[in-house]
């Protein structure tokens, strides 16, 4: 069996009249038309059998959509509205699928409160590769975490140190997410998956750890813990593109990360990592009426085949 995964950050998907963060952020009827068009395009070209999104406001809308490219199964978790306003000021995140969706699951031991936008976590049960736990997740952005009545009248240093708060709530998050997937690991073989925007690059920092290997002197359940690079399991020569452009500087920020399952030196490997895609047309040969709503992120998509019928 083949399974086809991709992830994709929308940037801002929220249907008129409602508005993303500021009052007058609000898409018109043609351009919200345009939007749509562009996922939908995307999604038709990769075909996956799994997508994972970002930056969701509108869940209902987005499941629409899916539903009508043939994902009968979608999850998401909520996103936040003021009070008495048209305006959210915090996404949520989805996950549409062409196979049911065994269940979506609770946050035993994350302190969901800690996340910026707390994990989506869901199980499929496929044949080939077993159960597998999924988890969609999008990490602190490099934005400083200021609060927003200060954010224009802040210092220097102020933004300064906003910023490393950023990164320390970011490196908080993924520590949080390992630690989960580590408990479960210990309760449960089974496969998983994580899609995200990490809003970083992964060889950075303390988030390397997300990969490392653990000692020789570890318990057997301790083995074969760390994830892995879905791209770094692919049998490529190709380099690496951008999932993301600061000005003319690319940076990857969208990953497809992989439990030891997927991985030629685990005793218990049920899948090979066979292809992986970066779509980006719309980033680096953007045409406006194309791509004018399009999303500032690339799609990242990937492929596994079984190694069981």
């Amino acid at each position: 069996m083949q399974l086809t995964l991709m992830t994709l950050n929308l940037y801002n998907y929220v249907a008129p009249p409602a508005a993303a963060y500021e009052i007058d952020n609000i898409l018109e009827p043609d351009q919200w038309l345009k939007k749509q068009a562009w996922i939908a395009q995307t999604i038709e070209q990769a075909d996956p059998d799994v997508v994972a999104f970002q930056e969701v406001f509108s869940a209902a809308e987005l499941a629409q959509l899916c539903a009508d490219l043939g994902y009968a199964y979608f999850e998401f978790t909520p996103a936040s509205i003021a009070d008495d306003s048209h305006v959210y000021y915090k996404p949520g995140l989805a996950l549409a699928s062409k196979y049911p969706i065994d269940k979506k699951l609770t946050h035993k031991d994350i302190p969901a409160d800690v996340f910026s936008r707390p994990p989506l976590i869901t199980e499929l049960n496929l044949t080939g590769f077993g159960a597998l736990r999924l988890y969609v997740v999008h990490l602190k952005s490099k934005r400083s975490l200021l609060d927003k009545a200060k954010e224009a009248s802040a210092t220097e240093l102020e933004h300064y140190m906003g910023r490393w708060a950023s990164d320390q709530l970011r490196t908080q998050e993924m520590t949080l997410l390992m630690q989960d997937i580590l408990l479960q690991r210990q309760q449960a073989k089974q496969g998983v998956i994580v899609f995200g925007d990490f809003n970083d690059d992964l060889s950075q920092g303390s988030l390397p750890l997300t990969f490392a290997t653990p000692s020789p002197k570890a318990l057997d359940t301790e083995k074969n813990w760390s994830m892995h690079d879905s791209y770094s399991l692919y049998a490529t020569t190709d380099e690496r593109r951008p999932t993301h452009y600061y000005g003319v500087h690319g940076r990857i920020l969208d990953y497809i990360l992989l439990s030891g399952e997927f991985a030629s030196n685990y005793g218990q490997q049920i899948g090979l990592v066979t292809g992986y895609e970066c779509i980006d047309r719309h980033l680096t040969h953007s045409n406006f009426d194309e791509h004018s709503q399009a999303s500032d992120h690339a799609a990242v998509v990937v492929k596994l085949t079984s190694l069981h019928h």
